[in-house]
């Protein structure tokens, strides 16, 4: 049962994923709000979110933001319905373009973001330092990475958050990024931890 439930949040599908969706939608809250404020928003900007769940993220910079043009990249494609749902009207507008598939195989375009936001999804990428090459030939020069991670497994702790905290730095160092940053934040349920970094200007 409970590997059932860790697949069903890894990768939601049929009504067990809308009920993941749901539920993620709900208990991210906190910290999807606290992701996004580390981005540094300008309007204009021209942003991917991996991993982007049932919308929620996308939803609430737009919301602030009128003028982003917004691409997410997510493995459901229950995800996708949920958030074309809750962004409807963005989505008719052109504002947001939703696809499925997993971050170290998109075919992503060369230097066409200005900043990239992944919320609770980083340690179940397949290959991370592969998907984080992907992003990084996907960003402009001097563009932002923002990732946030609050583990959830059973018998996670403040421990586990500060490990995912250090493995996150040394992948982004192995994948080319400069100007890192590690910032942690009690949020419910536990510790979180939000590490962000930049593609330098002239590789």
């Amino acid at each position: 049962m409970l590997s059932t439930i860790s697949k069903t949040f890894s990768k939601p599908k049929g009504w067990l994923g809308s009920i993941a969706g749901f539920i993620m939608a709900t208990e991210n809250k906190g910290l999807n709000q606290w992701a996004i404020s580390h981005l540094n928003l300008n309007d204009g900007d021209h942003i991917l979110e991996v991993g982007y769940g049932p919308g929620y993220s996308i939803k609430h910079m737009l919301k602030h933001h009128r003028h982003l043009r917004i691409d997410g990249l997510d493995a459901s494609s229950t995800m996708q319905e949920q958030a074309q749902h809750r962004i409807n009207k963005r989505m008719k507008n052109k504002h947001v373009r939703l696809y499925v598939g997993k971050i170290e195989r998109a075919r992503l375009p060369q230097e066409q973001y200005d900043k990239v936001l992944s919320v609770n999804n980083y340690t179940i990428w397949d290959d991370p330092q592969k998907g984080l090459f992907n992003l990084y030939h996907s960003l402009k020069p001097g563009g932002k990475l923002v990732i946030v991670m609050q583990p959830r497994e059973k018998g996670a702790d403040a421990n586990r958050t500060k490990e995912m905290g250090e493995q996150m730095l040394n992948d982004l160092q192995m994948a080319g990024f400069d100007h890192f940053a590690v910032e942690y934040e009690e949020l419910r349920p536990r510790l979180a931890v939000c590490v962000t970094a930049k593609k330098p200007r002239c590789d």
